[in-house]
C-alpha cells in the first residue's frame, strides 16, 4: 500500500517538475534576456496562487508543454514542445508519429507549413533523436533511443516553426489588416500533433483531409506558453494562470488542468471581450470592431444559454474557462477544447443573427461532443456531428419551442426525398474514405440524417429512457474514444432490451424503406380487411425496418373507420376486424415515419380496397343478365334469316 502512496505521489510531482524545466528552459529562448520581466496591472493579471493540481481522473495520460512566439510580420510560429508520451496501448513501439496538418489547409498565396528543426530528448538536449517528415502525408515520425513498451512513457523535445496559411479560408490562418482593424492570427493544428494508435486501424495517420473533420486525439494534459507583442488579446485553450511583460512582448500562460484532446489559440490587437462566470465557468467572447453591434448584444447570451443547458442534459463541463473567438473561414464554426470559432462572414448574410445563434449553440455543443467524448472523426466522423447537431436542435425546441428551429431545409424532407435528387446509398455508418469510393454525401449523413435518426430514436424510447442514455454516454466516456456501439449499448443498459432493431437498419442500411401496399382485401363474409404492405427496399438492404406508422381505413363516404398506429416489419401482412365495408387504406407519413418518398408534397400511401364477393356477385349479374338478352340476339337472327329464304 505505501508503494502505491508513492507512485502516485510521484505522479504529480514528476508532471510540475517538467512544467518547471519547460519554464526555465524554453521561455528565455523567446526572450530578450537583459529585460527585466515585470508583471502587468492587475486589470490585465489573472492570478492563481497556487499551482493547479492534477485532474483527479481515471488512467494516466501524456502530458505536453508547448511554448510558442508569434511573429506577426512573418505569420509564424517559433515552438518547442515538449513530450512526455504514455503509452496506453498493448503494443511496443520503436517510432511515434504527430500529425503535421498545415500544409493540408488550404490558402491564397501562402501556403502553411511546419518544419520541424530538430529533436532532442528531454533531459539531455545534446542527444538528438532521429526523425523523418512524409510531407504528403503530413506526418513525422520520430524514432525512440528506447523501445516504449506498455504503460511507461518517453520524453522529448520538438523543436518547430509553423507557417500560417494566408487568405481566411481554412482552420488556420492570419486575415485582415490593420487599416480595418481586421487582422486575426487563428492559430490551430499548428504544432506536431500526436496520432492515435487504435485496434482497428494501427496508427491513425491520415492527412488533413477535404471533407469531415480529420482530428482523432487522446486525452492529454497541456500546459501552453504564448508571447505575443504587447497590445494583442490572446484567446486559447486552458486558464489563463499568468501574464509577464518582456519589453515589447507579453507572455501568457495557460493551464488545462483537466485533460484536452489539443489546443489552439487566436490572437489580434482588434479583439474585444465580454466576459462573465457562469456555474464558475468564465464564458468569454472575442470579436472585431467591425462585427460589435451584433456579437455585443448576442453572442455572449447564445454561448451561455448553451452551455447551461448541454451542463444540466449532459454533464458537468470541468474546466475553468469556454471561449467563443471570431475566425475568418468559408465554414461555420468549428470546435476545439475550451475554445470554438465562429465566422466573421455571417455579418454579411441575410440572417446574422439567426446564424450566429445556430453557430455557437452547435459548436459548443462540442465540447461535450468531441472533446470530452471523442471518437474518431476518419472512421466514424458522423458519431459526434449527429450528437452535436441533434443537441443543436433540442436547444432551439428549448429557447424557440421549435426542433426544426435551425432547420433550413428540413431534415425530414431532405432524407425523405434524397434518392429522388441522387440515386446513391446513404449509410450513416461508413468512413470518410468510404463516403469517397460510395460518393456519398457526408455533409448529408453526418448534419441531416444522422441527427434525425436520433430523434427518431428520442421518439421511439421515450424523453425519460432517450436523456438517461446521454447521461450515461457522457459518464461512462468521458475522456475516452466512443464507438457507435458504445452508444447503442448505453440506451440499451436503460431501455433493459436490446436496440438491434432500431441501430442495425438504421445506420448500416443503404436505403431507406420504399412501401407500397401489394394486396388491400375485403372478406365479406368474415368481415375482416387484409393489408400487405412491401418494402420494395428490402433486397438491397442489410437488415429489416421495423416503425409505427399511423394507418387509416375509410368508407365510401370518406368517413374514417379505423385509426390507429401500426407497427410495419419490412413486408408485413396483418388484420382487421371491420363490420362495414372500407373502400381506400392510407399510410399517413407523419414526421416520425421515414420512406423514400419521390416528392415533400406526399402526405401519405394510399390504396383501394378489393372485395371478392362484391366483384363475384357483379359477375354472376352481369352473366345472368347476359343469358336472356344472347337468346334474344340469337332469336332475332334466326327468324331474321327465315324471312330471307322465304322471300327467295
Amino acid at each position: 500500500m505505501k508503494n502505491i502512496y508513492r507512485f502516485l505521489l510521484i505522479i504529480p510531482l514528476t508532471y510540475f517538475n517538467l512544467c518547471g524545466i519547460s519554464y526555465l528552459i524554453f521561455l528565455p529562448s523567446f526572450s530578450n534576456s537583459s529585460q527585466e520581466k515585470i508583471f502587468v496591472s492587475d486589470d490585465d493579471l489573472i492570478e492563481i496562487k497556487e499551482s493547479p493540481n492534477l485532474a483527479l481522473i481515471e488512467g494516466n495520460f501524456s502530458s505536453y508543454i508547448l511554448s510558442v512566439k508569434l511573429d506577426e510580420f512573418t505569420s509564424s510560429v517559433q515552438g518547442n514542445l515538449s513530450v512526455d508520451f504514455y503509452n496506453n496501448d498493448p503494443e511496443s513501439f520503436e517510432k511515434l508519429p504527430f500529425h503535421l496538418y498545415l500544409s493540408g489547409m488550404e490558402f491564397e498565396s501562402r501556403i502553411g507549413n511546419i518544419e520541424i528543426l530538430n529533436v532532442a530528448k528531454a533531459d539531455n538536449s545534446d542527444i538528438a533523436l532521429t526523425f523523418e517528415v512524409d510531407s504528403g502525408d503530413q506526418i513525422m515520425w520520430v524514432t525512440l533511443d528506447t523501445t516504449l513498451k506498455s504503460f511507461q512513457r518517453v520524453s522529448f523535445i520538438i523543436r518547430f516553426i509553423a507557417t500560417l496559411p494566408d487568405g481566411g479560408i481554412d482552420r488556420a490562418n492570419s486575415h485582415g489588416d490593420d487599416y480595418n482593424q481586421s487582422r486575426i492570427y487563428k492559430v490551430a493544428n499548428f504544432y506536431p500533433m500526436p496520432c492515435v494508435y487504435d485496434e482497428y486501424d494501427g496508427w491513425n495517420i491520415d492527412p488533413y483531409l477535404e471533407i469531415g473533420d480529420p482530428f482523432y486525439f487522446d486525452m492529454a494534459y497541456y500546459n501552453l506558453f504564448v508571447e505575443v507583442p504587447i497590445g494583442f488579446v490572446v484567446a486559447a485553450t486552458g486558464k489563463l494562470v499568468e501574464k509577464k511583460v518582456n519589453g515589447l512582448n507579453a507572455l501568457y500562460h495557460f493551464d488545462t488542468i483537466y485533460p484536452v484532446r489539443e489546443v489552439t489559440f487566436s490572437t489580434s490587437k482588434y479583439f474585444k471581450v465580454d466576459s462573465k462566470i457562469v456555474n464558475g465557468v468564465n464564458i468569454s467572447t472575442y470579436y472585431l470592431p467591425k462585427s460589435q453591434s451584433i456579437w455585443k448584444n448576442y453572442a455572449l447570451d447564445y454561448g451561455i444559454n448553451a452551455f447551461t443547458l448541454y451542463n444540466e442534459i449532459f454533464g458537468i463541463y470541468p474546466y475553468p474557462t469556454f471561449n467563443i473567438v471570431e475566425e475568418y473561414s468559408f465554414f461555420g464554426g468549428m470546435e476545439y477544447p475550451n475554445q470554438v470559432y465562429i465566422t466573421e462572414s455571417i455579418d454579411y448574410w441575410e440572417y446574422p443573427q439567426w446564424f450566429l445563434e445556430k453557430f455557437i449553440v452547435h459548436e459548443t455543443s462540442h465540447q461535450w461532443w468531441y472533446n470530452l467524448v471523442g471518437n474518431d472523426e476518419v472512421d466514424w466522423g458522423f458519431l459526434d456531428e449527429m450528437l452535436a447537431c441533434w443537441s443543436t436542435d433540442y436547444y432551439a425546441e428549448i429557447y424557440h419551442s421549435d426542433w426544426k428551429y435551425f432547420q433550413y431545409e428540413l431534415y425530414i424532407d431532405e432524407v425523405r426525398t434524397y434518392y429522388a435528387k441522387e440515386d446513391l446509398p446513404n449509410r450513416i455508418n461508413q468512413s470518410i474514405y468510404e463516403c469517397y469510393t460510395t460518393y456519398a454525401d457526408y455533409w448529408y449523413i453526418a448534419y441531416k440524417k444522422a441527427p434525425l435518426i436520433l430523434e427518431k430514436l428520442r421518439n421511439s424510447i421515450g424523453d425519460v429512457n432517450f436523456f438517461s442514455g446521454l447521461k450515461l454516454y457522457f459518464e461512462r466516456y468521458q475522456y475516452k474514444i466512443a464507438l457507435l456501439s458504445d452508444l447503442q449499448q448505453c440506451f440499451e443498459d436503460i431501455v433493459g432490451t436490446s436496440l438491434d432493431w432500431f441501430f442495425l437498419p438504421w445506420f448500416d442500411n443503404p436505403y431507406l424503406p420504399n412501401y407500397v401496399f401489394t394486396s388491400v382485401i375485403y372478406d365479406l363474409y368474415q368481415s375482416m380487411l387484409y393489408i400487405t404492405v412491401e418494402d420494395l427496399n428490402e433486397a438491397n438492404n442489410n437488415y429489416p425496418y421495423s416503425q409505427q406508422i399511423p394507418l387509416q381505413v375509410y368508407d365510401a363516404n370518406g368517413e374514417i373507420l379505423f385509426n390507429e398506429i401500426v407497427w410495419i416489419n419490412s413486408t408485413t401482412t396483418f388484420s382487421i376486424p371491420m363490420t362495414i365495408n372500407p373502400t381506400e387504406v392510407s399510410l399517413i407519413y407523419n414526421e416520425n415515419v421515414l420512406g423514400q418518398l419521390s416528392s415533400v408534397d406526399i402526405e401519405s400511401l394510399k390504396a383501394g380496397v378489393e372485395n371478392p364477393v362484391i366483384v363475384s356477385i357483379i359477375i354472376i349479374i352481369i352473366i345472368a343478365c347476359s343469358v336472356p338478352v344472347g337468346l334474344l340476339i340469337i332469336f332475332k337472327i334466326i327468324r331474321k334469316r327465315k324471312k330471307n329464304l322465304m322471300d327467295t
